[in-house]
């Protein structure tokens, strides 16, 4: 998802008449999806005018507009800031957790052929270093790092790696393809419902086993191998963690 802002934004402030800053800001009401075009038409957010409840959206809004020079000046961050069913997010550490928690960094801010307008405000906002561009996600982790470090969240190293195959199934495989690999490893149909499961569910849950029982279970599912010559581990990958909890359940 880009960062969002008004075309005619970069061109107001270069002549002093608007000036934006990037925010965050997620809709807390009690609906699941929320359809509000006044928050489009009132703010300076150019995204689709549907929030889903607690997803970040975020933007380069403007915090001033000069009425003599901008017809619509009443509009801005702060009209989100009204309203009791959105939270404005200002501070870099939470708006950097927002940046983290997206499979792909936006790519109007951190990709190759990215916009400097959008990247030079993200970046003087997040205090980020540049360490370049990005051409695939592989170039993303210096920084994931920075950001990590802004928010205050170590690295996790094993969900990182659950990440990247995720990742990996989701760009390999057809949705179809998936259904069939994940409905030879599922041991019970409520674990996963094949028939509103998207492809990066479905690659999700391929992820709790290990890479080779995937590999092996994509073999069979794809009609390289068949299912009576292969020996599948359907086992969930566990952590240490939950291994300790097990054995001790054990020895009393």
């Amino acid at each position: 998802m880009p960062i969002s802002t008004l075309p005619s934004a970069q061109e107001f402030e270069e002549k002093g008449h608007t000036e934006v800053e990037f925010v965050g800001f997620r809709y807390t009401g009690d609906e699941s999806t929320k359809t509000d075009h006044d928050v489009r038409n009132r703010t300076g957010y150019n995204g689709p005018p549907k929030f889903q409840r607690g997803q970040v959206y975020l933007a380069l809004l403007p915090t001033w507009l000069d009425p003599e020079h901008v017809e619509n000046s009443n509009i801005g961050v702060h009209a989100v800031e009204a309203r009791n069913d959105f939270d404005v997010i200002y501070d870099p550490e939470r708006l950097a957790e927002a940046l983290l928690e997206r499979n792909y960094l936006p790519p109007d801010v951190f990709y190759e052929g990215f916009d400097p307008w959008m990247r030079q405000h993200v970046f003087d906002k997040l205090e980020l270093e540049d360490v370049g561009r990005i051409r695939n996600k592989d170039d993303e982790e210096p920084f994931r790092d920075q950001l990590r470090e802004i928010a205050g969240i170590e690295r996790d190293d094993e969900a990182a790696v659950s990440q990247q195959r995720a990742d990996e199934y989701t760009g390999r495989f057809s949705r179809s393809d998936a259904s069939k690999i994940v409905k030879l490893l599922r041991q019970d149909a409520d674990e996963i419902d094949l028939r509103t499961a998207g492809l990066t569910d479905m690659a999700e849950y391929l992820t709790r086993f290990e890479a080779d029982t995937v590999e092996t279970a994509v073999d069979v599912a794809l009609g390289d191998a068949d299912l009576e010559d292969v020996d599948l581990d359907l086992e969930p990958v566990t952590d240490a963690g939950s291994e300790a909890e097990a054995d001790e359940s054990a020895s009393e």
